[in-house]
């Protein structure tokens, strides 16, 4: 099928003994198909040039997805992915602060610029500023993504908080209250909101950013932690829920990802409270992680989550892939 510029493109399914055997390198070469690809030594995605517009799969042609938490980080790279394969996206974020938050949260402007660079590759993009934590704002942005565009094949629960605390006992109600509301009740909304149209087209991909916090416990994060467990067991309750009407469920896990939530002066004192250096945070991260890496980009965690919105990841539900530099040899479920 001859893309944009009128080329071939080239093939990107796999062969049959590369799906049985399960290869690493099959499932790498799904999840970077026509991806995001980052810089190995700088962590950055390249600048988008007309080689690489000529040259992308766009394997989503023709699909809508909904992007919670999209104004910035992990959401932002998500939408722009997701819209490099040929999706119309909408992208939706509070953008604005919650009061136990005390990092500073995404603005309109930071909206605004995921919009900017969606419409930059082509796709048709809509903004929507609603809060995860309010199920009459999800179901009026999945019913304007329906009047707007048809129909919702892709949606994206990403939306999420952290508060860094001693430890639970010495938590605020609303540093407990907030968090669990918006990472794990608005993944809930998100997906209540989504499910009945999915379930009349018979077909729909509901793909969770989740953390590699819901494999272990760590101190100083208990409502994040909670909230990051829960969303593993509600995939898997929901994937079961649905599978008969073609919907899959989802997750990505990833370790620590260079956002504003990590990168803060809270996440500072949490990683050591004696010296709250940028460094000691990193250094952190690296003693978690098995690759000598610390912190991901945004755009590594996108490139995974692609995988679970291609079609040769129909027949895969109720999972969570670790993107976790290796820091998930520590656990065996």
């Amino acid at each position: 099928m001859p893309n944009k510029a009128g080329k071939k493109k080239p093939s990107a399914s796999l062969t049959r003994r590369q799906i049985i055997a399960g290869s690493s390198a099959a499932l790498a070469g799904l999840a970077t198909i026509g991806s995001i690809q980052v810089n190995e030594a700088t962590g950055q995605p390249p600048v988008e040039d007309e080689v690489n517009r000529s040259n992308r799969m766009e394997r989503l042609q023709g699909k809508v997805a909904i992007i919670t938490g999209a104004a910035r980080g992990i959401g932002r790279a998500c939408a722009v992915a997701l819209a490099r394969e040929g999706a119309d996206i909408v992208a939706l974020d509070i953008a604005s602060q919650i009061n136990s938050v005390k990092y500073p949260m995404a603005a309109l402007e930071d909206l605004a610029e995921t919009d900017r660079q969606i419409k930059a590759l082509g796709q048709r993009s809509i903004t929507i500023q609603a809060d995860v934590r309010n199920s009459s704002q999800m179901q009026a942005a999945v019913d304007r993504a329906i009047q707007e565009f048809g129909k919702v094949d892709i949606m994206v629960p990403n939306a999420g908080i952290c508060t860094y605390v001693p430890s639970l006992d010495q938590m605020s109600e609303a540093e407990w209250d907030d968090v669990i509301d918006v990472n794990l009740s608005g993944v809930a909304r998100s997906m209540r909101a989504v499910i009945p149209h999915m379930r009349d087209r018979k077909s729909g991909r509901i793909i969770v950013v989740n953390s590699c916090n819901s494999r272990f416990g760590s101190p100083g994060s208990p409502s994040y932690n909670a909230s990051k467990w829960g969303v593993l067991g509600l995939i898997k309750c929901v994937a079961t829920e649905v599978a008969k009407d073609n919907i899959t469920v989802n997750a990505v896990n990833p370790t620590g990802v260079r956002t504003l939530m990590t990168q803060n002066d809270e996440a500072r004192r949490w990683a050591n409270p004696e010296n709250p250096t940028q460094e000691n945070l990193e250094n952190a991260l690296r003693s978690f992680n098995s690759q000598p890496r610390s912190f991901l980009e945004p755009e590594e965690i996108a490139n995974a989550l692609l995988f679970f919105a291609m079609p040769e990841a129909g027949a895969i539900t109720g999972e969570a892939m670790d993107v976790a530099a290796g820091a998930n040899v520590r656990w065996n479920s």
